[in-house]
């Protein structure tokens, strides 16, 4: 629970974050950026491990040579995506271009990482 709660905070803090640095990116309040953390929280637990699955299929081959660094790309990708459709489902949150998208959910990936490690350790 605490690990669930912590990654929430996190994510909504990264989302503040990311629009501060993307300029493509924008997030009217601490209440939308909530919203939109929790919303993808969701739609991660349902959809995510299915579409992750899915692309590790099809990226299967340059997985497999990259190694991590591979499998961390297909996830932020399925973050990405997860973001995309978050975006079409809470008002106050949104990408100019799909590319904006992307480095938004590679940093979140990468803060995700480092939250549940740190709650994990």
């Amino acid at each position: 629970m605490t690990s669930l709660v912590a990654s929430c905070l996190a994510f909504t803090f990264g989302l503040i974050v990311c629009s501060a640095l993307l300029p493509g990116m924008m997030v009217r309040d601490l209440w939308s950026a909530f919203k939109a953390a929790l919303i993808c929280g969701l739609l991660s637990a349902v959809l995510g491990k299915v579409l992750f699955f899915l692309l590790s299929l099809v990226f299967f081959f340059p997985i497999l040579i990259s190694g991590p660094l591979g499998a961390f790309l297909v996830q932020a990708f399925v973050n990405a995506i997860l973001l995309v459709i978050t975006e079409n489902l809470v008002d106050g949150v949104r990408f100019v271009r799909w590319r904006t998208a992307l480095w938004a959910a590679i940093g979140l990936t990468l803060l995700q990482m480092l939250v549940t490690r740190a709650v994990a350790g």
